[in-house]
């Protein structure tokens, strides 16, 4: 039973492996690559307003680097499960950062949709929220129960 949970959370970190991979690519190709180059333009040109542009467009991708971060931290997560005891507090550790990753991102998007488009999405943000408070508390649980389990390691 402990072999094939640590070869499913072997497999979760290849897979979160791929979608950051995947992802990353994608965010620097499509969001980051092209305002960058036209910066490099704007100030070969000495265009005065050439950073405030680069800001308007790199700006609003601050809530997918940030879900960027939960994913990197998600694959660390399943990969130290993947060797070590999920009832321990480095795996409570992982989870409350995973968490906090998510909420941080959550509440990015909140604001910066607010600014920049007038319409944050409300309903993914609170997902995105509501998942990353569950994480936080599931890490509290998992604080509990490692330390219920050191105190009935020391009994045995």
């Amino acid at each position: 039973m402990k072999h094939r949970l640590h070869e499913d959370f072997a497999s979760l970190s290849r897979l979160l492996s791929v979608l950051l991979g995947f992802a990353s690519l994608t965010l620097f190709a499509d969001g980051i690559y092209m305002p960058l180059k036209a910066l490099g333009f704007s100030l070969y040109r000495h265009e005065l307003d050439a950073f405030a542009t680069f800001l308007d467009q790199v700006v609003p991708l601050l809530p997918a680097l940030l879900l960027l971060g939960a994913l990197w931290q998600g694959r660390r997560l399943f990969r130290q499960l993947s060797v070590g005891d999920p009832l321990s507090p480095q795996a409570a550790a992982g989870v409350r950062r995973t968490g906090e990753w998510i909420i941080s991102a959550a509440v990015t998007g909140l604001f910066i949709g607010e600014m920049f488009s007038g319409a944050p999405g409300w309903a993914l943000l609170a997902g995105l929220g509501a998942i990353g408070m569950a994480l936080r508390s599931l890490a509290g649980v998992l604080d509990h129960a490692a330390a219920i389990k050191a105190d009935l390691d020391q009994i045995v």
